[in-house]
């Protein structure tokens, strides 16, 4: 789609709604696969999560958010240079709003820092860094998910986040 289908036109309401309601089906069919598959694929049969599915799991996040920026209306008609830029500043918020999406076990998390951890050795200050960077991310999760946002809104929040920046 260009730019050109997306201009409002005399500043009719109802027109702006049509408009509104479109961008946000767009927005919608952008989503590169159900979030309901997000942690369905990775949880083992007992609900347990090991390292491998959770490393899975958290490139799959990563991975759909830069599918669905691909996606959507103006983020392609970018400049790559751009797009790279803007991914680069919102990955992190994308991926907050991607876990929350799929309902991601939060018990996740922890093991998700014991991955990190283990891959590469820090110092005590780092650890303790990084384990405060797990427990917001937990707490962000945990805020989205007591608000019962649905995918609509999902989309939204990550359009807001994407192009904000």
């Amino acid at each position: 789609p260009n730019p050109g289908q997306y201009a409002l036109t005399n500043g009719d309401p109802l027109n702006g709604h049509c408009y509104l309601s479109g961008y946000i089906s767009l927005l919608l069919r952008a989503e590169p696969y159900p979030t309901s598959r997000y942690c369905s694929q990775c949880m083992q049969p007992n609900n347990i999560m090991g390292i491998e599915n959770i490393c899975e799991l958290a490139a799959r996040l990563l991975f759909s958010a830069v599918e669905w920026a691909r996606n959507i209306p103006f983020f392609p008609d970018l400049q790559i240079t751009d797009q790279v830029a803007l991914l680069r500043l919102t990955w992190s918020e994308l991926f907050v709003l991607n876990a929350a999406q799929c309902s991601m076990p939060l018990h996740v998390a922890p093991l998700l820092a014991a991955a990190g951890l283990h891959a590469s050795p820090m110092s005590a200050d780092r650890v303790v860094a990084f384990m405060d960077h797990i427990h917001i991310f937990q707490e962000q999760v945990e805020k989205l998910k007591a608000l019962h946002v649905d995918s609509a809104e999902y989309s939204c929040l990550k359009a807001i986040v994407l192009f904000t920046s």
